[in-house]
C-alpha cells in the first residue's frame, strides 16, 4: 500500500512537471523556431490525437463507438469547440504575448471560475474557504496584470485575453463532459477531440506549413512537447489518481505552475517582478485552498 501510494504521488509530480515545462517548451519554440501558436496547436493537437486513439484501440478497440450516437457526437464537437480547442489554443498564444509561467498561473485561474459558476447555477453563496479562494485568485490576477499600479497594464491585453480564456474553456472542459465521461473511457474524450480540434486548427495553420528555422534543439522542443507534455502525463496523472486519490493528486498538481515558473526563470531567461511572484503566490495558495474541498480533473 505504502508503495502504491509513493508511486502515485511520483507519477502526480512527474505529470504536473511535465505539464508545466511543456508551456516553456512552447515559447522555446516562438523565440527559436519562429513556429506560430496556430501551427503548434494544429500540429500538436493532430499528433497527440492519432497516438491516443492509436493507444486505446490497441488497448481496448471500439474508438468509433462515440459516433454511432446522435447525442454523443454532437456532444463531442461542443466539448471541442467550447473546451479543449480554446484552453490549447488560448494558452499557447497567452504564452506567445507574454511567458510560459504566467500564461500558465493565467490558466490554472480555471477552478476558481467553477466555483463561480456552481455558485451562479445553483443560486447559493459560496463557502468561506471558496470565498476567500476566489478573493484570493482575484487579486493575484491584478497583481500580475497590473504590477500594482490599476492604471496600467504590465501584461498585454492581448496575454491577458488568451490567458483568461484557456481558463474559461478549461472550465468548461472540466463541467461539461460528465455525461459523456459517464459513458466513454476519458482517454477517447480526448483523443476525438484532439483530432476535431486539430481539424478546425488546420484551416488557419496547416501542419504541412511548417516553415521555421528548424534546428535539432527545436525539433527536441517539439518532440517533448506532444510525448511528455501531453501523452506521458496525461497516462502517469491518470494512474496517480488510481493509487492516491482525487484531492491528494490536485495538490500534486501545483507543482505545473511552480515548474513552469522554474524552468521559465532558468532556461529561458524570463525576467520576473516581485509583483508577478506575488501574484501566482495567491492563484496558486487559493487553487490549493479549493483542492481540499473539490477535486480536480486530469487534464489534457
Amino acid at each position: 500500500m505504502k508503495n502504491k501510494v509513493l508511486m502515485g504521488s511520483i507519477f502526480c509530480i512527474f505529470a504536473a512537471c511535465c505539464w508545466g515545462v511543456s508551456g516553456a517548451a512552447g515559447q522555446f519554440l516562438f523565440d527559436h523556431t519562429g513556429i506560430t501558436p496556430e501551427w503548434l496547436v494544429s500540429t500538436r493537437t493532430l499528433a497527440v490525437g492519432i497516438l491516443m486513439l492509436a493507444f486505446l484501440q490497441i488497448r481496448k478497440g471500439g474508438v468509433f463507438e462515440i459516433w454511432t450516437d446522435k447525442d454523443d457526437r454532437k456532444g463531442i464537437v461542443i466539448f471541442t469547440l467550447g473546451g479543449m480547442l480554446f484552453m490549447q489554443y488560448g494558452y499557447f498564444a497567452a504564452i506567445d504575448h507574454c511567458n510560459a509561467a504566467t500564461a500558465t498561473v493565467l490558466q490554472y485561474t480555471a477552478p476558481i471560475l467553477i466555483v463561480v459558476y456552481l455558485a451562479l447555477r445553483n443560486k447559493k453563496l459560496p463557502t468561506l474557504v471558496e470565498s476567500i479562494a476566489v478573493a484570493g485568485c482575484l487579486i493575484g490576477t491584478i497583481l500580475l496584470a497590473t504590477h500594482g499600479d490599476l492604471n496600467n497594464l504590465s501584461l498585454s491585453p492581448l496575454a491577458l485575453f488568451w490567458g483568461l480564456l484557456s481558463a474559461v474553456a478549461l472550465a468548461f472542459y472540466t463541467i461539461y463532459p460528465t455525461r459523456l465521461l459517464a459513458k466513454y473511457d476519458t482517454m477517447l474524450l480526448i483523443g476525438w477531440s484532439m483530432l476535431i480540434g486539430s481539424f478546425v486548427m488546420h484551416f488557419v495553420h496547416p501542419s504541412w506549413d511548417y516553415a521555421a528555422n528548424w534546428d535539432l534543439p527545436g525539433v527536441a522542443a517539439m518532440v517533448f512537447i506532444i510525448l511528455f507534455g501531453t501523452m506521458t502525463p496525461y497516462l502517469l496523472f491518470l494512474n496517480g489518481v488510481k493509487y492516491i486519490g482525487p484531492t491528494k493528486s490536485s495538490l500534486f498538481a501545483s507543482a505545473e505552475p511552480i515548474a513552469s515558473t522554474v524552468v521559465s526563470v532558468v532556461w529561458l531567461k524570463v525576467g520576473l517582478e516581485a509583483m508577478d511572484y506575488l501574484g501566482f503566490v495567491f492563484i496558486v495558495t487559493a487553487v490549493l485552498m479549493l483542492s481540499f474541498i473539490k477535486p480536480k480533473e486530469a487534464k489534457a
